[in-house]
């Protein structure tokens, strides 16, 4: 038995061997080898990346919070905004299933593999190279390019069983024939000898085995029907690997999971067509699956919402909801879809969506939420009041589980409150939003944006710019509104700065002109408000050191909590009951420290206190105190002149920016006008009635337009004003003229860069006098003479000229260019040549060329071969694909000034080399160890050339700066 069981275990190991070896076709795959490469391909690789896309997914969604003021994503690994940090697990299953691919080329895997890679790049946010993944997967894995491959593998195949049966058919034919002879001469021996024995009257001899063909035919006829049968199992068997509910290792082919990845990628490459043909193709197929249809009706929802056609989302997200059994999903799109009624202002239609996202019974802040919503929604309806809203929003502000949620359902009352007309009330309830912050940094940006826009329409724009800013510093890049609040709160910096200006000259010159006793009943009341701003600080500072330590004891609770998986009784554990607690306990004793000893704790209260009341309650004033307090006022006559030019400057800054930047033409008359009656005559005259004969113009108020500019033209006549007032062609001409000088410096500087200096130099002179020394390009022209003139006549007479253009055009660009040309000139020793170029006009421009990266340390001791590991182990963790290659060299001319640097190649081209370099300015951290200061080049060979060539980085840099940064 043992010997048995040993050839048994030989002939498997041959078997399996022989399933293992690498076949030239298809066609010549056993079944035993197709199945080894289909698990092998499964178990081995797919399925391990696979678990990784799932993962990654997974951890992607963990990471995002819903913003329940927004419209929720349909995916929410599409909200995150950094997807980094999913991209090392993401490259490991691109590999894995790139060997499936390249060792299993046959197996039934590769699609999936295909499938898995695609969505790998999908996740890494990289659409561009998903879509021509999935592109080529479409291409290669249609049905009827599968249909395709498995009629010509059968084809093969029954080629390659033709070949053999006819060589078998040869072989036999040979061997019956060498059979037939064999058996004749052995028919013609026994025949004699069957004679021989009838003569001598002997027995016949026994027939030989060869003559026993009938014996020999049945056993050859029950071996083929062996062979027939083992056939039939063996086709049984197949067929049943191919029933993906028979084998487990065999699934749906992965063409219509993949179709659907093709769409969702072309959605975030914003091409709708592509992605709603690939829709339509699945959607007109019979054969697609039902799982497929159920996504289908997501990915349109997903499709219309990103291009913004809401009416069309709706029914998709009907169909979704009815199509998914995940009750968690069809809270979420019924959440969605009431988000949209009531971005239609349909608010019966937001309330019934609401109301059924709350039946699907979600998660208990999405049911707080949809309780918010049908408050408001209702009123909104018809269907209740606003007294009744109200009531709804204030019975969930009472009850002790919403603590959380006090932000969201204050911004719920001021809504109402706006809407009622009751202004004072909204802002009231939007500033207790912003008191009561969760860390919800959604909620905080709708509060912000929403002050900022109410005091924006009110005209209060010193407050509308300091909201704005503050809705910048919680509103995330990708939010919609973002690009207009940034353009809001850049257009009213100039406005703000100059409305504080007046409002404190203002009041300045107000109490200049107050005598000494009103000056210090007022400095008195200013200190009254800045010790009492003072006591609220150290109260708001006591409270926030409470709450600090309260939630040092709630996160040891939780901690310990957190090491146990079992729940427990015991109250300390239970993280809503804990907070219940503090709760309770801040409400009889108050927010205070955490103490060992209650006197200790005591005392420090009581330290605070006397803190808060030390003021003596003098209401004298010492003169130095006076002077402290009101130490700005002026006090001369020329405190006082230089007041005014302060107001008058920024009031006619003030009319010009309402007119140009807001468009308030009113503001911008009051402004002005006011400008003029307080000061007349003043600096600014000019410009203000100008300004004023614009803005009725624009107002449609020809008579008060007329009446400035006749002023202008009877006192200024010789103007650039009175010159465009008299003939509405003089600014058509000015723009002309400013066209042909822009034309001529183009052409003058396309001279310069070719190495024609001379003719550089010439027109550069001749600039003066054709456009007028004035000129707003005269500080380029000088700039690029001063060049041609280093490149003609050497290094001396260039830094002669370079020296002129400091001297001649302070505070421009061209002079601190010059000045920094001057100062790279003045580090070396050695003379340029004559007709080199000057260091920075040696690089060049080649943004779709290879490039490099370079990294400069400003230590020359730092460690290369430390700072190549860290490195290293970033381009692992986030360019593990990409193969970058790290070398070192030295820059510098002597051991003193050498530079250490490491060079990274390679890269496609400038975009390329940028997205390196703008992902190590987010994550410098993991680049190179704390400390270390460095500077990051991206730079193509023929710079990285000319950078070895000058032996430094200074004039590089400057370049950089310029064509990369800029």
């Amino acid at each position: 038995m043992k010997q048995i069981n040993k050839i048994l275990w030989v002939f498997l190991s041959m078997a399996v061997l022989a399933a293992c070896t690498t076949t030239k076709s298809r066609s010549d795959m056993s079944a035993l080898s197709e199945a080894y490469h289909n698990t092998t391909a499964h178990y081995n690789g797919y399925f391990n990346a696979d678990e990784l896309i799932m993962l990654s997914r997974a951890l992607l969604e963990q990471s995002h919070t819903d913003n329940y003021t927004k419209l929720l994503p349909i995916y929410k690994h599409l909200a995150v905004e950094d997807a980094t940090v999913v991209a090392q697990d993401l490259d490991i299953a691109m590999e894995k299933v790139t060997v499936v691919v390249n060792l299993h080329p046959y197996s039934k895997w590769v699609d999936d593999s295909y499938l898995v890679f695609g969505k790998a790049q999908y996740y890494k946010r990289d659409y561009e190279a998903a879509e021509a993944t999935f592109r080529f997967f479409s291409n290669e894995f249609s049905p009827e390019e599968m249909r395709k491959k498995e009629k010509k593998a059968d084809a093969a195949k029954k080629a390659s069983k033709k070949k053999k049966k006819k060589k078998k058919r040869k072989k036999s034919r040979s061997k019956k024939n060498k059979m037939s002879k064999k058996k004749a001469r052995a028919l013609k021996k026994y025949n004699k000898a069957v004679r021989k024995a009838r003569k001598s009257g002997g027995q016949a001899p026994e027939k030989p085995a060869i003559l026993q063909s009938g014996k020999d035919q049945e056993m050859a006829d029950a071996k083929e029907e062996k062979r027939k049968e083992n056939e039939a199992a063996l086709e049984e068997e197949n067929a049943a690997n191919d029933d993906p509910k028979k084998n487990p290792l065999k699934h749906q082919l992965a063409y219509q999971e993949g179709m659907l990845y093709y769409a969702k990628t072309l959605i975030e490459r914003d091409k709708f067509d592509g992605a709603e043909r690939v829709i339509r193709e699945l959607e007109q197929d019979p054969g697609t699956f039902a799982e497929t249809k159920a996504e289908l009706a997501v990915i349109k929802a997903h499709l219309y919402i990103s291009e913004e056609a809401y009416v069309d989302a709706l029914p998709a997200l009907e169909n979704a909801i009815e199509m998914t059994d995940d009750k968690a999903l069809k809270a979420r799109y019924a959440f969605i879809m009431a988000q949209i009624y009531q971005k239609l202002g349909n608010s019966r239609g937001a309330y019934a969506g609401f109301e059924q996202a709350l039946n699907y019974r979600p998660d208990y802040v999405m049911a707080f939420n949809c309780k918010l919503n049908m408050a408001q929604n209702a009123w909104a309806s018809g269907t209740g009041s606003a007294r009744e809203a109200r009531a709804s929003l204030e019975k969930l502000l009472r009850e002790e589980k919403n603590a959380e949620f006090k932000d969201q359902i204050y911004f719920a009352l001021a809504m109402i409150a706006f809407k009622e007309g009751d202004q004072a009330e909204g802002v009231r309830n939007l500033q207790l939003s912003l008191q009561h912050d969760s860390g919800n940094q959604g909620q905080k940006a709708e509060a912000y944006v929403t002050l900022a826009d109410f005091y924006y329409e009110g005209e209060s724009y010193v407050k509308a710019k300091n909201y704005y800013d503050s809705t910048l510093m919680v509103m995330t890049e990708q939010d919609e509104r973002y690009k207009r609040v940034k353009g809001m709160a850049s257009s009213l910096t100039d406005i703000a700065k100059n409305l504080e200006i007046i409002a404190l000259q203002d009041s300045l010159l107000t109490i200049s002109q107050m005598t000494p006793a009103e000056q210090e009943a007022l400095a008195l009341e200013i200190k009254k408000k800045q010790d009492e701003a003072r006591r609220k600080q150290l109260i708001a500072q006591a409270n926030q050191q409470a709450n600090q330590r309260f939630g040092n004891l709630n996160n040891r609770v939780n901690a310990s909590a957190s090491l146990g998986s079992e729940e427990s009784s015991f109250f300390a554990y239970d993280d809503r009951r804990q907070k219940r607690g503090i709760r309770d306990f801040q409400r009889v004793w108050g927010t205070r420290p955490l103490e060992d000893n209650w006197r200790r704790s005591a005392a420090s209260s009581n330290d605070i206190i006397e803190e808060i009341g030390s003021d003596d309650g003098s209401d004298i004033l010492t003169d130095e105190e006076i002077e402290k307090l009101l130490g700005a006022v002026p006090k001369t006559e020329g405190d006082i002149a230089a007041a005014e030019i302060q107001l008058q400057e920024a009031m006619s800054k003030l009319g010009a920016l309402y007119r140009e930047r807001l468009e308030n033409y009113d503001q911008a008359v009051a402004v002005l006008e006011g400008l003029n009656e307080r000061f007349p005559g003043n600096t600014y005259e000019l410009d203000s009635w100008y300004q004023l004969y614009l803005a009725y113009t624009d107002m449609g108020n020809n008579e008060k337009a007329r009446y400035y500019a006749d002023k202008i033209l009877e006192k200024y006549p010789n103007t650039a004003y009175a010159l465009i007032i008299k003939n509405p062609n003089y600014a058509e001409e000015l723009v002309k003229e400013e066209r042909e000088l822009n034309r001529y410096y183009d052409e003058t500087y396309a001279a310069f860069t070719s190495g024609n200096y001379r003719l550089a130099f010439d027109r550069s002179q001749q600039a003066k006098d054709k456009f007028g020394a004035a000129n707003p390009f005269q500080p380029k022209f000088a700039l690029l003479s001063a060049m041609s003139t280093g490149n003609m006549e050497g290094k001396e007479a260039y830094v002669e000229a370079l020296r002129k253009v400091v001297a001649r055009y302070p505070d421009t660009e061209e002079q601190l260019r010059a000045r920094e040309i001057l100062r790279l000139l003045g580090e070396t020793t050695t003379s340029l040549p004559a007709g080199a170029k000057e260091e920075i006009e040696a690089f060049t421009q080649e943004d779709d060329k290879l490039h490099y990266t370079i990294i400069a340390f400003k230590d020359k001791e730092v460690s290369l071969t430390d700072a190549k590991v860290k490195v290293s182990d970033y381009n692992e963790k986030y360019h593990k694909l990409d193969r970058i290659r790290i070398s070192n060299i030295y820059l510098g001319t002597t051991a003193d000034d050498r530079i250490p640097i490491l060079v990274l190649r390679r890269f496609k081209d400038k975009q390329d080399a940028m997205k390196y370099y703008n992902g190590v300015q987010r994550n410098k951290s993991e680049f190179v160890d704390g400390g270390v200061e460095f500077e990051l080049f991206p730079v193509t060979q023929n710079n990285y050339r000319e950078i070895l060539k000058q032996r430094k980085i200074d004039g590089y840099r400057l370049f950089f700066q310029q064509y990369y940064l800029n």
